[in-house]
């Protein structure tokens, strides 16, 4: 087996999946490189390991899905910060517009 055979058996997750979930998002035309998908790989890896971690301090018999809905909600809310970054953008730069045309109709006056 070669270094990258080797390399893509120890991924945390099937290769060809992880490659199909960029590829499925990219523009007609637009290649993956290997180097890449094992990087995102990797980091699916660790971000699955972080979550294992968090759900493992239950105390329960068993993991139920609110125990994996709790350990990845702070994932989610890097989400919603990030959404809610883009929206105060675009309120800023509406506030920015009106603010200019003020100005416009105070210089015509």
């Amino acid at each position: 087996m070669g270094e990258e055979e080797s390399e893509i058996a120890n991924l945390p997750f099937p290769h060809a999946r992880v490659k199909e979930l960029i590829k499925n998002k990219l523009n007609e035309g637009t290649y993956i490189k290997k180097k890449a998908a094992i990087n995102l790989n990797l980091w699916l890896g660790k971000l699955a390991d972080q979550v294992a971690e968090e759900i493992s301090k239950t105390e329960k018999a068993y993991v139920s899905a609110e125990d994996v809905i709790e350990a990845t909600s702070k994932f989610d809310a890097v989400n919603r910060i990030d959404e809610e970054k883009t929206r105060i953008a675009a309120h800023l730069n509406a506030i920015k517009e009106d603010i200019n045309r003020l100005l416009s109709e105070l210089d015509r006056i």
